[in-house]
């Protein structure tokens, strides 16, 4: 007699069609149901994987934050030279004359210089004042600058592409196919599943726990979609997604019984198992965020002075890190050794103005920071990594009052396992058609791909060196599968209950 899961699987390779339209309905009718889910499918796609993955089940704790910075952030803006002859091709790139006739290019008086071991030439580089919380990390050794990255299918020099001898990411410099790069791991289409979902399919075993690993506080994305592992996006304030907001007793109690019964109809049974795993989950993130710590006094809301245009914006992604934290905090009560999570901004397609692009790096610098602070505070900031992703770069030439669609960007990773103080690939010359730059424009050619960013953080997040290609499809094609940026674990983190001896510790709704 077969047993109940090889039945499910047998049902389940009849229903591949009606599953994919009934959880694209359920994603349409509710957050709840539709973020969340293992299919059935995945679950005998993750069998088959773990049979040939070596990747271990891990016994520590690790958390990944991808904070995705949406319509491609200006690097030349973000990281600027601050050695005299350097700054001064910046101004030329930029404004075409040191006169700066623009007005756009940052003044050298407003920087904030650092230093880098790894920058041997004698060029020095500097953080915006806008970043000062962010700069104050980097002197401590917990960011790490990664420099001009992007989407690359093969290693790509300028010659080649000029005479185009390589093959090139599809769609250079649109907006939505190289979101969707980034977050696939792969330059084409050829693929559903994202490289956080690839590392979760090899990890999630170390779970025990109804709510998905992947967990998203910004919506939907491609990133943590895997086989067998599916986003799950929750309200950056309120947690998980309530079924019955609108719903009295009554209806509740027999919407839970009419999905208890048993069913013959293959269609009304995986519905029911969906159903119910989303019910699950949703008890399980309410009681673990009502067990949590707070953390308010971490995430500040946006301090006096600040822009009234945007505090909006900066409240909104504290409350994002705030959650996340949240998450990390009640990370055992949740019975998750393996987290990954997903924060974002928007507002960094800055064609017609950079006037507010400072604003917006003080939110990415002040998030990012806070939330550091506290994984500190909860003695987890070695095991937790956030890093910075966005569409792409931005051109070294202004077109007058902003900038138009580029290529390769600077990053950030933070964290207490980051070896940080220091700048990890190669940073460009900032001349306008120089060595790194395609054209009169300056667009950066990037020189490291993001695979090679995508495979040292699934290396540190404990992929296997021989599962490294599973999760990043192309690595073989370029130099370094691990760009030494994230180093070990130095001690275990506390594996008391979360809220046995922190002061402050209180479930939401009492004082």
């Amino acid at each position: 007699m077969k047993s109940e899961f090889e039945q499910m699987v047998m049902e389940e390779a009849s229903l591949k069609t009606r599953r994919r339209f009934l959880l694209g309905a359920a994603g349409g009718a509710g957050a709840a149901m539709g973020g969340f889910g293992f299919s059935l499918s995945g679950i005998a796609a993750a069998a088959e994987m773990n049979v040939k993955a070596s990747t271990p089940i891990p016994n520590d704790y690790r958390a990944m934050v991808c904070f995705f910075l949406f319509g491609g952030n200006d690097a030349a803006n973000t990281i600027i030279p601050y050695d005299q002859a350097t700054y001064n091709q910046y101004v030329v790139a930029r404004e075409g004359s040191l006169s700066r006739p623009l007005g756009i290019t940052r003044l050298r008086t407003d920087l904030l210089p650092v230093s880098a071991a790894s920058m041997t030439d004698g060029r020095q580089i500097a953080f915006p004042k806008d970043m000062a919380s962010l700069k104050r990390l980097y002197d401590k050794g917990k960011v790490a600058v990664m420099s001009n990255v992007g989407v690359l299918a093969y290693p790509t020099t300028k010659t080649q592409y000029d005479n185009e001898t390589v093959e090139l990411p599809p769609q250079l410099f649109s907006h939505s196919d190289h979101q969707r790069f980034w977050q696939l791991g792969v330059p084409n289409y050829t693929t559903r599943t994202g490289w956080a979902g690839r590392m979760g399919d090899l990890l999630a075993a170390a779970n025990n726990s109804n709510v998905s690993m992947c967990i998203s506080v910004a919506g939907n994305n491609t990133w943590q979609v895997g086989s067998s592992v599916l986003p799950y996006p929750i309200n950056s304030e309120y947690g998980a997604p309530q079924f019955w907001s609108s719903w009295n007793n009554n209806r509740m109690t027999a919407m839970n019984a009419m999905n208890q019964q048993t069913r013959t109809n293959l269609l009304e049974k995986q519905a029911a198992r969906v159903y119910n795993r989303s019910i699950n989950a949703m008890a399980d993130m309410e009681g673990a965020l009502n067990y949590s710590l707070t953390l308010e006094d971490f995430f500040p809301d946006a301090p006096a002075g600040y822009n009234p245009a945007m505090a909006g914006e900066y409240n909104d992604v504290m409350q994002q890190f705030r959650m996340v934290a949240r998450l990390v905090a009640a990370r055992q009560v949740l019975g998750q050794k393996r987290q990954i999570f997903f924060v974002s901004l928007g507002g960094f397609d800055n064609h017609d103005s950079l006037a507010d692009h400072g604003d917006r790096l003080k939110i990415v610098a002040d998030g990012m920071a806070a939330f550091y602070q506290a994984t500190a505070a909860l003695g987890v900031d070695q095991n937790v990594t956030t890093f910075t992703a966005s569409d792409f770069g931005r051109p070294l030439k202004s077109n007058g009052t902003g900038a138009d669609h580029g290529w390769g960007s600077h990053h950030f990773v933070v964290g207490g396992s980051v070896k940080g103080g220091n700048v990890y690939g190669k940073f460009p010359q900032i001349l306008i058609n120089g060595p790194d730059a395609l054209d009169n424009q300056g667009h950066l050619l990037p020189s490291t791909s993001i695979d090679e960013y995508a495979a040292t953080l699934a290396s540190w997040f404990g992929v296997s060196a021989g599962d490294i290609p599973t999760v990043i499809p192309n690595i073989a094609r370029f130099a370094q599968s691990n760009m030494g940026f994230m180093g070990g674990i130095k001690q275990n983190p506390p594996v008391d209950n979360p809220c046995s001896s922190r002061k402050g510790c209180k479930p939401i709704g009492t004082t």
